[in-house]
């Protein structure tokens, strides 16, 4: 069976599926890739099962040995990448040969990337999930050494690429009204609505801390609340007035009230945005919000349509003659000594 050996790998990588859900009554939150775009583009690139899993990379990669042939795909944020020292395209599926030494570099364009093996990463599941989920201890964690096993492959295929999102600029993004919406005055959430948020370095799988321009958020009722149930997108105001967005790996309840919630439709814009960059909100309603989600849904399931090879059959150029074919030209005599 092929598979990928990890020479060197940055700790917080993680392996990552859709997640795992049912278990919130238990005190287990879905964990799951931070962006499912960018997890259903590199599956569609390998023709995988959408319920398998990847490596899941923020802002760094690693560096990976084939121990025999095998086709892998990259997508999410764009990272330098690499094999045998020659540089590589992102987001597209890659045919490996045994020996062959991947390198994933810095993120360029975004934060969360993503390395697909064919037949997705074979590893135990965990009440119906191989997403690692660090804080409760669940699946695997991948370290040096180890070596990643891929799936059942499928058949052969030329190798195909995808285009790059635009969620990836997307800068104003929509929440709903949280539950505890009403503890803050009507100042104070129009202050809300109208700053600048600044992506901290304070950011992890569990949340992501957030600097609004208009300086800490108050509520005159105060900014504890009787523990409550989570949700992902959820904005806690915290005791100092700063707000965090809640990620993948949160906590399943949470005594801070929670001002806004961020629709699910821009949970991979977020989670891209690098620190140090800005975004603004924008407050919608409940149907709203559904419809988005019902796009984003469906931008995903087109993505199957979207992919490009990458070697083109000549036979399928409609345009072959407004190609450049010829790069040169000889006599052919002139190296004839006579």
């Amino acid at each position: 069976m092929s598979g990928l050996e990890i020479l060197s790998i940055a700790p917080s990588a993680t392996l990552q599926d859709r997640g795992r859900s049912g278990y919130l009554r238990y005190g287990v939150t879905s964990s799951g890739a931070m962006d499912e775009y960018a997890l259903a583009e590199g599956q569609v690139l390998l023709g995988n099962n959408t319920e398998v899993a990847a490596l899941e990379f923020a802002e760094y990669g690693g560096r990976f040995r084939a121990t025999l042939p095998m086709t892998v795909s990259t997508s999410g944020a764009e990272m330098e990448l690499s094999v045998n020292g020659n540089a590589v395209a992102w987001r597209r599926s890659l045919r490996l040969d045994k020996s062959d030494v991947l390198d994933i570099g810095a993120a360029t364009d975004g934060v969360y990337g993503y390395l697909h093996l064919e037949g997705g990463i074979e590893a135990q599941s965990i009440l119906g999930s191989r997403s690692t989920h660090l804080r409760a201890g669940f699946a695997l964690k991948p370290v040096a050494g180890q070596v990643l096993y891929e799936g059942e492959p499928g058949a052969d295929a030329a190798p195909q690429g995808l285009s790059r999102p635009d969620y990836f600029d997307r800068r104003t993004l929509r929440v709903l009204w949280g539950p505890q919406s009403k503890y803050f005055s009507e100042e104070q959430k129009d202050q809300f609505v109208s700053a600048q948020f600044e992506v901290t370095k304070m950011r992890d799988r569990m949340g992501i801390q957030i600097k609004p321009s208009s300086g800490p958020v108050k509520s005159e009722d105060g900014l504890t609340i009787a523990s409550d149930v989570t949700c992902l997108g959820d904005i806690q105001i915290t005791g100092d007035g700063t707000p965090a967005i809640l990620m993948a790996d949160r906590g399943s309840s949470g005594g801070y009230p929670r001002i806004a919630t961020l629709i699910s439709a821009d949970i991979p814009a977020l989670a891209q945005i690098p620190t140090g960059e800005s975004f603004s909100i924008e407050v919608i309603g409940r149907d709203q919000a559904v419809h988005l989600l019902g796009e984003h849904r469906s931008a995903i399931s087109k993505l199957v349509s979207q992919t490009v090879p990458l070697v083109r059959d000549p036979q399928d150029i409609a345009d072959l003659l407004a190609y450049n074919l010829i790069d040169g030209m000889l006599r052919g005599d002139e190296y004839d000594e006579n």
